[in-house]
């Protein structure tokens, strides 16, 4: 007898109607509808959409050292009841996961404190790459530049790629050179202050830093993940470089507000919309679709990053803290694009389940429904319309700049390893909780 049978459900990838049956926490079958699978729960599916669980591969989970911000439980309760079964926690929490001690650190803090599946990615600094194999022993699971590293030399990018070739993870960058954004900031005096923020960094900007990681990334052979691509001519130096250097491993990831908002948010709603790297033109926007549908973009990740309402509500512009909640919009900013036409079911299975999952190495346990696979999976109505609203989220952070916008299309059920964790937007906390 199984522990749990989803009947006739549609898949993305697979025509007519199908059942999916799990025990201890893994797919055991998925089979054409209609025969009879004894389990302790059923649940009909009635010709809906069933995706893997997502994977959300940019979390800043604020935990360690900013609670009040986030923490590991109100980020995991957001990721059920956005459907996402597998976050990467990013490393810039207080104390920073660049030594091992740090990781450890938050690998006990995570303890009995988490909905969904947690993992850790580890910082790594160019100025002090001795950090980076004890780091990665301690149990991270890909490894984010966390310094500056365009402004260090030859040397240390030798040194950084030799040792990240050592722990066979993913080398995470972000594409944002400071000396060139001191430059771009300066010839944009007199400028009003959202074009002077809009215009820190631009395509440029992004196309040198992607031209320099290229050749390295070939010559050590080790994959590297681009973070926060956002610009049209970013993506130009992509499909050009892959082209000079085919044995580079070299993966694109785009952050869902960058598909759906220009700067002209930024004009209008100010700090709701302060972002780094900031919102771009609509050309840009245009160019990411491009990408998706033509395959130069591998990922699509929320770089949820949540901060306080004061820290959001400041005066100057500039005042405000970066980045914004994005969790429990991604997947269904997805879908209403999806319902508009603009991308496939199976590209959102792609860049959101299958792709991040072979990228860090979870492929097969993770991004798929084949039997085997951790039982993670998302009960999807694309027809289900909503307005976004704050006060029905599960994040700390503040509203950003998609609230009060309508959608067609959501998660109804989350279930995590065999588990339901959410049903019509109530998430079940069902472990054993440790205080913070």
């Amino acid at each position: 007898m199984y522990d749990l049978t989803i009947s006739n459900a549609r898949l993305a990838d697979a025509p007519g109607l199908w059942d999916i049956c799990a025990g201890n926490g893994q797919v055991l079958a998925v089979e054409p509808a209609g025969r009879i699978h004894a389990a302790r729960e059923t649940l009909r599916a009635d010709g809906r959409l069933l995706l893997p669980g997502l994977i959300d591969s940019h979390v800043h989970t604020r935990d360690p050292g900013y609670v009040y911000k986030e923490d590991f439980i109100s980020v995991t309760k957001a990721a059920a009841n956005a459907g996402v079964t597998t976050i990467m926690a990013m490393p810039n929490t207080n104390p920073p996961m660049t030594t091992a001690a740090a990781v450890k650190n938050a690998r006990e803090r995570l303890e009995g404190r988490h909905l969904v599946d947690v993992r850790l990615v580890g910082g790594v600094c160019a100025a002090v790459a001795g950090w980076i194999l004890p780091a990665a022993q301690a149990g991270v699971i890909a490894l984010d530049v966390y310094d500056d590293p365009f402004a260090r030399g030859t040397q240390d990018w030798i040194n950084l790629f030799s040792q990240a070739k050592r722990t066979g993870l993913p080398l995470c960058f972000y594409l944002m050179d400071a000396a060139l954004e001191r430059l771009r900031t300066r010839q944009s005096e007199g400028a009003a202050e959202w074009e002077r923020i809009a215009g820190a960094t631009n395509g440029e900007t992004e196309a040198i830093s992607i031209a320099r990681i290229f050749p390295m990334a070939a010559y050590f052979q080790v994959p590297v993940v681009l973070r926060m691509v956002s610009t049209a001519a970013a993506l130009e130096m992509v499909r050009t470089m892959r082209k000079q250097y085919p044995r580079a491993q070299v993966f694109v990831e785009v952050c869902v507000h960058y598909l759906f908002l220009t700067r002209d948010a930024l004009a209008a709603q100010g700090g709701r919309a302060h972002i780094h790297p900031p919102l771009r033109a609509q050309q840009d926007v245009d160019a990411l679709w491009r990408g998706i549908e033509d395959g130069t973009v591998d990922v699509v990740a929320s770089d949820h990053a949540p901060h306080a309402d004061f820290e959001k509500d400041r005066e100057p512009l500039s005042a405000n803290a970066c980045g914004m909640a994005g969790l429990e919009t991604m997947l269904p900013l997805l879908l209403d694009a999806y319902n508009k036409g603009r991308l496939g079911l199976c590209d959102i299975q792609r860049l959101c389940c299958e792709k991040p999952a072979r990228i860090y190495g979870l492929f097969p346990q993770k991004g798929t429904l084949h039997p085997g696979s951790d039982a993670d999976f998302v009960l999807v109505d694309t027809e289900q319309a909503w307005t976004v609203r704050s006060a029905q989220c599960y994040t700390k952070g503040a509203p950003g700049p998609f609230e009060g916008r309508r959608l067609k299309g959501g998660p109804v059920i989350t279930f995590c390893a065999g588990r339901k964790v959410m049903d019509n937007r109530t998430v079940f906390w069902n472990v054993e909780e440790k205080s913070i």
